[in-house]
Protein backbone atom coordinates (compact mmCIF):
# COMPACT_ATOMS: atom_id res chain seq x y z
CA UNK A 1 0.00 0.00 0.00
CA UNK A 2 1.31 3.41 -0.85
CA UNK A 3 0.50 6.63 0.92
CA UNK A 4 -1.22 7.32 4.18
CA UNK A 5 -4.75 6.03 4.70
CA UNK A 6 -7.00 8.88 5.86
CA UNK A 7 -10.66 9.80 6.04
CA UNK A 8 -12.31 6.47 6.71
CA UNK A 9 -11.60 5.90 10.40
CA UNK A 10 -15.16 4.92 11.33
CA UNK A 11 -15.49 2.50 8.42
CA UNK A 12 -12.01 1.03 8.98
CA UNK A 13 -12.79 0.50 12.65
CA UNK A 14 -16.08 -1.21 11.76
CA UNK A 15 -14.31 -3.53 9.32
CA UNK A 16 -11.59 -4.26 11.89
CA UNK A 17 -14.30 -5.24 14.37
CA UNK A 18 -15.95 -7.51 11.77
CA UNK A 19 -12.56 -9.10 11.05
CA UNK A 20 -12.06 -9.77 14.76
CA UNK A 21 -15.53 -11.33 14.94
CA UNK A 22 -14.78 -13.54 11.95
CA UNK A 23 -11.52 -14.67 13.53
CA UNK A 24 -13.47 -15.74 16.62
CA UNK A 25 -15.93 -17.79 14.54
CA UNK A 26 -18.70 -15.24 14.04
CA UNK A 27 -18.19 -14.37 10.38
CA UNK A 28 -20.56 -12.41 8.20
CA UNK A 29 -20.73 -10.74 4.83
CA UNK A 30 -19.82 -7.07 4.65
CA UNK A 31 -20.70 -5.07 1.56
CA UNK A 32 -18.85 -1.82 0.84
CA UNK A 33 -20.92 0.47 -1.37
CA UNK A 34 -20.80 4.06 -2.51
CA UNK A 35 -20.23 6.47 -5.34
CA UNK A 36 -17.23 6.01 -7.64
CA UNK A 37 -14.01 7.49 -6.33
CA UNK A 38 -14.86 7.72 -2.62
CA UNK A 39 -12.30 5.14 -1.51
CA UNK A 40 -14.14 1.80 -1.43
CA UNK A 41 -11.26 -0.12 -2.99
CA UNK A 42 -8.68 1.50 -0.73
CA UNK A 43 -10.80 0.73 2.33
CA UNK A 44 -11.05 -2.89 1.22
CA UNK A 45 -7.31 -3.06 0.52
CA UNK A 46 -6.52 -1.75 3.99
CA UNK A 47 -8.80 -4.37 5.52
CA UNK A 48 -7.22 -7.11 3.40
CA UNK A 49 -3.77 -5.99 4.57
CA UNK A 50 -4.93 -6.20 8.18
CA UNK A 51 -6.40 -9.66 7.56
CA UNK A 52 -3.23 -10.89 5.86
CA UNK A 53 -1.13 -9.62 8.76
CA UNK A 54 -3.33 -11.71 11.06
CA UNK A 55 -2.99 -14.79 8.82
CA UNK A 56 -6.58 -14.67 7.60
CA UNK A 57 -7.15 -15.93 4.04
CA UNK A 58 -8.94 -13.44 1.79
CA UNK A 59 -10.81 -13.83 -1.51
CA UNK A 60 -11.32 -10.82 -3.74
CA UNK A 61 -14.05 -10.13 -6.30
CA UNK A 62 -14.62 -7.05 -8.42
CA UNK A 63 -17.80 -5.78 -10.02
CA UNK A 64 -17.85 -4.84 -13.67
CA UNK A 65 -19.53 -1.79 -15.15
CA UNK A 66 -20.23 -3.93 -18.20
CA UNK A 67 -23.92 -4.82 -18.44
CA UNK A 68 -22.92 -8.13 -20.04
CA UNK A 69 -21.13 -9.55 -17.01
CA UNK A 70 -22.32 -13.01 -15.94
CA UNK A 71 -24.87 -13.41 -13.16
CA UNK A 72 -23.38 -13.40 -9.65
CA UNK A 73 -19.98 -12.54 -11.15
CA UNK A 74 -18.44 -11.23 -7.91
CA UNK A 75 -19.46 -14.34 -5.99
CA UNK A 76 -18.21 -16.62 -8.75
CA UNK A 77 -14.80 -14.93 -8.55
CA UNK A 78 -14.71 -15.37 -4.77
CA UNK A 79 -15.63 -19.07 -4.95
CA UNK A 80 -13.00 -19.62 -7.63
CA UNK A 81 -10.33 -17.87 -5.52
CA UNK A 82 -11.34 -19.97 -2.52
CA UNK A 83 -11.02 -23.18 -4.50
CA UNK A 84 -7.58 -22.17 -5.75
CA UNK A 85 -6.45 -21.32 -2.23
CA UNK A 86 -7.72 -24.64 -0.92
CA UNK A 87 -5.80 -26.50 -3.64
CA UNK A 88 -2.49 -24.83 -2.71
CA UNK A 89 -0.64 -26.22 0.30
CA UNK A 90 -0.01 -23.63 3.00
CA UNK A 91 3.46 -22.84 4.22
CA UNK A 92 3.99 -23.04 7.95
Amino acid sequence: MTGEFVGRVREADLLAARLDEARSGRGRLVLITGEPGIGKTRLAQETVARAAAAGVPVAWGRASDDEGSPPYWIFRQIVSAGRQAAACPRRR
